[in-house]
């Protein structure tokens, strides 16, 4: 550990207060709401002032039998205290917003029964009474409600902390008996932004729309979406599309970065660089970057009129044998391609341009067994083996703005030899 991390840890500041039940879930209302809202007005940061957010990216999805959900509410109906809920403050906006670090579960299992989500069954102290047994909250006689809404949680909560790797720390510390973390979910955990979040809900809004309608989508774009990502519940829940994005982001906004060795490092240090300007409370360029997403969305749609699945082997090779339907390194080249060229969308020859700068890149080289994602890699055999910055494409144009880029990478590789 580093000497700044274990001065961080030891400079952790808290405080423990007593909430009812009624303002918990008024906070965990205002999180709801803050998790749908992208750009902050200065009347919505009102709005949700002190709210929870009951899911931060770190959470595992939730999963609760209605059993051990009636035994938190049984708890609450006779006045068995509830364990401590830990609270973390996100960043430095004014909103002072919080994630759940522990208690996520007796936080949902409140938040569901006093919106009428689940009656009560098997109570084990106060057994069948048919005042309880299989009653929801708007059931229940007016004494029991108001017991309900009446309680206190008792809450430590944290400020927001010096260094993001504190926070996973002590998630990691208090969750000592569940199920390792993903590499991403750390990552989600101790990176938390505005952008994180916005990826999360592109993925999520498409996840939630495949399943309010199950034969049919009123937008046709949003299904493409989910097909084109490969979005399916059990990749997401391991945030594998949650990554794979935010590393088509992190080269959609610097191009190709010859420090970055793989995809997984694309993702970390893209969502590090967000949380920084998050925790500050600084632009983290959301606005344009969503308004760049959506064209090259258009884009990969537009390729899908001609290729299935844009981002597989399909873009290196017409075999039909199976094969993944995602590949990290065929959606670097294409955010690279949408990066460094001006693109006609309308030009006959767009795929086959697209087709033929992928064609040039270490992923359809069947002698290259280094990494398909090394963007240093991807950047030697685009620029400097097969030079594409200076061939003529119909539908391509390089932009004039990322020359001087291209023409530093070159430069500086061939003065060290790297042919």
């Amino acid at each position: 550990m580093s000497s700044k991390f274990k001065e961080s840890m030891r400079n952790i500041k808290s405080n423990r207060p007593l909430i009812s039940v009624q303002d918990i879930v008024t906070f965990i209302e205002k999180g709801e709401k803050y998790l749908k809202l992208d750009v902050l007005t200065e009347q919505e940061e009102i709005e949700i002032l002190h709210g929870i957010v009951l899911s931060p990216d770190y959470q595992r999805k939730y999963r609760s039998s209605i059993r051990e959900e009636s035994s938190i509410i049984e708890s609450l109906l006779i006045g068995i205290p509830i364990p401590e809920v830990f609270l973390v403050i996100s960043g430095e906006n004014d909103a002072q917003i919080r994630h759940v670090m522990d208690g996520q579960h007796r936080l949902n299992a409140i938040f569901r029964y006093i919106n009428n989500k689940f009656p009560l069954k098997n109570l084990e102290i106060i057994g069948e009474n048919p005042a309880y047994d299989n009653k929801k909250f708007s059931e229940l006689d007016k004494k029991d409600k108001i017991k309900i809404l009446g309680s206190h949680l008792s809450i430590l909560e944290f400020e927001s902390f010096e260094d993001p790797e504190v926070e996973i720390e002590l998630f990691k510390r208090y969750n000592r008996n569940t199920k390792p973390l993903e590499i991403q979910e750390i990552e989600m955990a101790t990176y938390f932004s505005e952008t994180s979040k916005f990826i999360s809900n592109f993925i999520n809004s498409l996840i939630e729309d495949s399943e309010d309608n199950l034969f049919h989508f009123d937008n046709l774009r949003e299904m493409k979406l989910l097909k084109l990502y490969n979005i399916t519940k059990g990749r997401n829940d391991k945030q594998k599309n949650h990554q794979e994005i935010c590393i088509i982001f992190s080269v959609l906004e610097k191009g190709l970065q010859e420090n970055i060795r793989d995809g997984i490092t694309a993702s970390k240090v893209f969502l590090e660089r967000k949380s920084k300007l998050f925790k500050k409370n600084e632009d983290e360029n959301l606005i344009e970057m969503r308004e760049i997403f959506d064209d090259f969305n258009e884009l990969i749609i537009k390729i899908s009129n001609e290729v299935e699945f844009p981002f597989s082997m399909s873009m290196v090779s017409d075999k039909k044998e199976r094969q993944s339907k995602f590949i990290v390194g065929v959606s670097i080249i294409l955010a690279a391609i949408y990066y460094y060229f001006e693109i006609n969308l309308n030009d006959k020859k767009l795929v086959d341009d697209i087709k033929t700068i992928i064609s040039c890149s270490p992923i359809a080289d069947i002698e290259y067994k280094a990494s398909s994602t090394n963007m240093k890699n991807i950047m030697k055999y685009l620029f400097i083996d097969n030079k594409i910055q200076k061939r003529e494409f119909s539908s391509l144009i390089l932009k004039q703005s990322k020359k001087t880029e291209i023409e530093n990478f070159i430069r500086s590789n061939i003065e060290k030899n790297i042919k």
